[in-house]
């Protein structure tokens, strides 16, 4: 279908999302702001709310966003979220107030911007990113929390100034773009600080890429351990900013700590204090879909057996996940379903989280990354470990509920792409 017959008609979300596909297939990357940041000012969207916070980082980015989110909605403001990527829906990508945006406001916004842009050329993540821009300034909310796709200095989301920056974790991740060195991918993602405004860094140690980005664009850093810190007592936390800001007695949220610890202190740098009220009420209702997300799924036998759904793709998101499984034992096995992309370091993840685990059930998923599940399974079996191997994420995951009964649990993770079969079967 060429572009102007295409243009020409009236068309549905799917049919967008086919064309955007197949025109210019997500997998396919194209760093660079210049693209997104004609059609951005000739459209007028560059500057998607009044206050923007930009969240990028190896691990930790959904947690953290979903802490903004949920604190910033108990405190009554009205917020846009941008993240990717999805698991069952495009619309999962942009919420307003916690909801999805309908598809009537995603086919509006493809249809402006693919008429704006006349002969530049966008990708998908870009077009996606000023789809975003068009239901935030459509919708008028307070609030824009903005994720990163991938590093920061290039990425589409960059072409927006945040007024304050986040980074959460830094790690070895997308190598092949951002650099095969802890400082080389801090130097990429810090490329989202911005000149005299808030920087924060949720992890430790501060690799000196960031410090130094900080320091060359007078930006005042945020460290976690260092300007923030936060106490885990019993089933409550303590936040502390200094000798002077100190929130007692928070409720544990079901996301990593840390990552809740680093949105508290990007919510210092809104125009208004937020209620304690509100933080206490955000904390206590977030949860991130495929983060340590825990379902209960039927087998054939009918009994309902503990699911733990998590995206965990690289060593340090594997490390998380150890402890969160070690934080939340059983008293039966821990069987997992596991499908990988053959472009992480997928041996590094199994070895971080073998002895958490009773049998493998190793599948693989339709995309061109895909690891094939055959050559994960050999390695599995060479390191001696329990191991079935399926064809597909969707008969792993049949077979490791099938084989556990009351008080076992399944884990699913390795992509998202794995966690997204399970939770097409889960409905």
């Amino acid at each position: 279908m060429t572009l102007s017959s295409f243009a020409k008609k009236e068309k549905n979300l799917s049919q967008w999302l086919t064309w955007m596909e197949q025109t210019r297939p997500e997998n396919e990357i194209d760093f660079g702001l210049d693209r997104i940041r004609l059609v951005g000012e000739k459209l007028d969207l560059l500057k998607p709310a009044p206050f923007v916070i930009t969240v990028g980082g190896t691990n930790g980015k959904g947690s953290t966003l979903a802490v903004l989110e949920a604190v910033l909605l108990a405190g009554g403001y009205k917020v846009g979220l941008f993240t990717s990527p999805h698991f069952l829906k495009f619309n999962e990508r942009i919420r307003i107030d916690g909801q999805q945006v309908s598809d009537e406001w995603l086919c509006d916004a493809f249809d402006k911007i693919n008429d704006g842009r006349k002969t530049t050329w966008l990708t998908y993540f870009e077009f996606a990113t000023l789809a975003a821009i068009d239901c935030f300034k459509r919708a008028e909310v307070d609030v824009a929390l903005i994720e990163v796709g991938l590093g920061g200095r290039l990425d589409a989301t960059n072409v927006v100034d945040p007024n304050v920056s986040v980074i959460t974790t830094v790690a070895l991740d997308h190598q092949e773009y951002l650099g095969y060195s802890i400082e080389a991918i801090a130097r990429e993602k810090s490329g989202i600080f911005r000149a005299s405004k808030p920087a924060i860094f949720g992890d430790q140690p501060v690799p000196h890429a960031i410090t130094e980005m900080a320091e060359r664009l007078g930006s005042s850093l945020y460290c976690r351990g260092e300007a923030f810190t936060l106490e885990r007592s019993g089933n409550t936390w303590h936040w502390s900013c200094g000798s002077n800001q100190r929130m007692e007695n928070l409720p544990v949220p079901n996301v990593v700590i840390d990552n809740a610890a680093t949105a508290l202190q990007a919510l210092q740098f809104l125009p208004e204090p937020i209620a304690i009220e509100a933080i206490q009420q955000g904390l206590s209702q977030v949860s991130v879909t495929g983060r340590f997300q825990k379902l209960m799924m039927e087998n054939e036998s009918g009994e309902s057996i503990d699911v733990v759904l998590d995206v965990a793709h690289n060593p340090q998101a594997a490390e998380m996940l150890k402890q969160r499984l070690e934080e939340f034992p059983v008293e039966g096995k821990t069987r997992v379903v596991i499908a990988m992309c053959k472009d992480k370091d997928y041996m590094a993840v199994v070895d971080c989280i073998s002895s958490n685990i009773d049998e493998w059930y190793v599948a693989q998923f339709e995309s061109p990354r895909a690891l094939p599940g055959q050559e994960l399974a050999q390695k599995l079996l060479a390191r001696g470990y329990p191991v079935n191997h399926y064809q597909n994420v969707a008969e792993a995951l049949h077979h490791a509920l099938a084989d556990s009964t009351s008080g076992d649990r399944v884990l699913v993770t390795g992509s998202f792409m794995t966690v997204s079969v399970a939770l097409a079967n889960s409905h």
